[in-house]
């Protein structure tokens, strides 16, 4: 699942809470006050998503066939954050990343304080399709995006699996017709030295939560068996994370 470096660059952070810290007040913290550091002291991010894994969801299936993923309860992570640049360099340097020395110890102390552990990765994203209409910044964007993270079957080559997701679209564009945007972001490397390990994150958004949950495939058997069928030519594990959009940079 994982692609070779293209120009886009693209940067996806998992963030979890530490245990026994109240998760809510941390998605709201980080939302309304770290990500707004972020903003002000790293202005070399092109644009800035942040995620939060704040959805309660179960996806229906309603014949015999298993679905492609597991679901996670409480999920492992808390917020999700993406970050576009025009070069890698402006991330991986932190005389690039962060405005000065000050801004760079003053982010890294917020999120200690919060009790928050995250872990980055390069990855590079191919837009399947993208019909939701522009958002004002810092508004949530209406429904709901899961993001499923997944890995690959171990004894299938890097460049198959790549081939077999592409091909997925097909099967996609058919069963996740609900879907307002499917993305596919292959990750390239992790940058965080362990961070968990996994080979890309599909992104499906959908406009309501009843879609998710109830026509998730297409609300049809035939969709859970196809879906399921060609995941598994190279997904060996997967789980979602059901979260609330934010754009907080176009």
């Amino acid at each position: 699942m994982s692609e070779p470096a293209a120009k886009q660059r693209k940067v996806i952070t998992l963030i979890a809470c530490e245990a026994g810290r109240d998760r809510a007040a941390f998605r709201d913290r980080f939302l309304h006050h770290h990500a707004e550091l972020v903003l002000l002291h790293c202005p070399r991010i092109r644009r800035y998503v942040v995620d939060l894994v704040d959805v309660k969801a179960k996806v229906v299936f309603r014949g015999k066939t298993m679905p492609p993923h597991r679901e996670l309860d409480p999920p492992p992570f808390d917020v999700v954050t993406e970050m576009w640049f025009d070069t890698f360099d402006d991330f991986r340097y932190p005389e690039r990343f962060y405005a000065s020395p000050a801004a760079a110890e003053l982010i890294r102390d917020d999120l200690a304080e919060m009790g928050g552990r995250s872990y980055d990765y390069l990855t590079s994203p191919v837009v399947q399709w993208d019909r939701i209409p522009p958002t004002t910044p810092g508004q949530r964007t209406p429904g709901v995006k899961a993001m499923f993270i997944s890995r690959r079957h171990e004894n299938l080559h890097v460049k198959e699996a790549e081939k077999a997701w592409r091909e997925h679209r097909i099967a996609a564009d058919k069963y996740h017709n609900y879907a307002t945007r499917y993305v596919q972001n292959g990750v390239i490397a992790a940058l965080t030295p362990d961070a968990p390990a996994w080979h890309g994150c599909a992104e499906l958004f959908y406009p309501t939560l009843e879609d998710l949950e109830q026509r998730f495939v297409g609300g049809t058997v035939e969709g859970e068996v196809e879906i399921a069928k060609d995941a598994a030519r190279f997904v060996a594990d997967s789980y979602p994370l059901f979260t609330s959009e934010y754009v907080l940079r176009a």
